[in-house]
């Protein structure tokens, strides 16, 4: 217990005895008087009397409704200053009335009543209380001292078992951000790989001219480039990944996207175009901007079955200063029954039986990153829409990033064809 509180503590209990306050007070001024130099022998008469009847009303009624204050020994202090009040009052009557000179009998009652036998008679059983009180108050304090050991061992345990039960909640959580991770890592190393064995596949179907033999090695250059980049990252988790923000043309970004994926589409005879309005840019990071297209691209392209194709359109939308590039990636695959905005891309959740489901939440991360949004859509003739909304010029706060579903309402209505 710090200092402050043992100061308070006798404080707050003598507070809540009724009338205790006003009696210290007037106890005092009581004293006073009996001490002071100039007292005559009349007003210590007449004060001693007060003085004993304030301590006998203060034990009388301090005892009224509390078990604890009606034992003996508390019954004993009680009658010892009821009889040393009753011994001075008698003494200031015979003082007062003068009976003390004319009588022997009452100078005899006087001086046994404030010095004899009467006075003797209640201070002897305030001692007795007292020390009828002092082994209470000791096996009390004892008690207290066991319960307050008691309590404290508790807290310990108590205060370990936290410490053990936040310990195995701050593992498990590291042991999910660890699966999460490696998933992640793993979708992002799968996506070049699949290219790479892709266009390796298709050298080896047929003889190839020597511009396609230098197409398709590009093709698998790059995307062990990538695939070397995600390694890197890995490896530098550890440190912070500085972000390079930069005003960029978003058609550069989804040609080379396009570039990226043309043999696996070329593979499954499905058709790449981007449609892009003029000037479209992006305030991103190049390398995230186009892995998050890299995933939505080839969903698209696993996701068409028929042969048909897969559009991206670029638009920019807005006012100036606040304008949204929109990519929207449409495919005629299986589709999607309901729209799915950012917080449905949830980790490990797929509808494809070989999927990690990390492509859109990793597509999502990176919108969040960039300010952006990420939507999903079906359209109304079969398929899906895929919605990336990012800021095309540098905003004034790169976190405000508005009325993301407004945006995403504006640029693509659920029902397009």
């Amino acid at each position: 217990m710090e200092p402050a509180a043992r100061h308070q503590q006798p404080a707050q209990a003598l507070a809540t005895l009724p009338g205790s306050r006003a009696s210290c007070a007037l106890l005092t001024i009581l004293t006073i008087l009996l001490v002071w130099p100039t007292s005559t022998p009349t007003l210590r008469v007449l004060v001693l009397p007060l003085y004993f009847a304030l301590l006998a009303s203060f034990f009388w009624t301090a005892g009224r409704g509390r078990d604890a204050l009606q034992d003996q020994a508390m019954r004993l202090v009680r009658w010892g200053f009821l009889l040393l009040w009753f011994g001075f009052t008698v003494g200031a009557v015979i003082h007062f009335g003068e009976f003390d000179l004319h009588s022997v009998m009452f100078a005899y009652l006087r001086e046994a009543c404030e010095q004899g036998a009467l006075f003797l008679l209640g201070v002897t059983l305030i001692a007795y209380g007292l020390m009828l009180w002092i082994p209470r108050v000791i096996q009390a304090n004892e008690v207290l001292s066991h319960h307050l050991d008691q309590q404290a061992s508790e807290l310990v345990v108590a205060h370990n078992a936290k410490s053990e039960l936040e310990h195995q909640l701050i593992e498990a959580d590291r042991r999910g951000i660890l699966g999460e991770l490696a998933g992640c890592i793993a979708h992002d190393l799968r996506n070049p790989l699949a290219i790479v064995v892709g266009a390796a596949e298709s050298l080896c179907r047929r003889q190839r001219s020597a511009s396609q033999i230098m197409e398709h090695t590009d093709v698998i250059r790059r995307n062990i480039s990538r695939a070397c980049n995600t390694l890197d990252s890995l490896i530098d988790l550890g440190r912070p990944r500085a972000q390079q923000f930069v005003t960029i043309d978003a058609g550069e970004v989804a040609d080379e996207v396009i570039g990226l994926v043309h043999t696996e589409a070329r593979r499954q005879g499905t058709q790449l175009m981007v449609r892009c309005d003029e000037n479209a840019t992006v305030y991103a990071d190049r390398n995230l901007i186009s892995q998050a297209l890299l995933n939505l691209v080839l969903n698209a392209v696993h996701a068409t079955t028929d042969k048909s194709a897969v559009v991206v359109r670029l638009r920019t939308i807005g006012r100036p200063g606040q304008q949204h590039t929109v990519i929207a990636i449409e495919d005629r695959g299986c589709g999607v029954r309901i729209p799915a905005r950012m917080g449905d891309f949830a980790p490990f959740r797929t509808s494809k039986p070989d999927g990690t489901g990390l492509g859109l939440w990793s597509c999502r991360r990176i919108a969040e990153e960039h300010g952006g949004s990420l939507a999903l859509y079906p359209r109304h003739r079969g398929g899906a829409r895929a919605m990336l909304s990012l800021p095309a010029t540098p905003p004034r706060d790169i976190h405000q990033t508005g009325d993301t579903n407004a945006v995403e309402e504006e640029s693509c209505p659920t029902t397009v064809s």
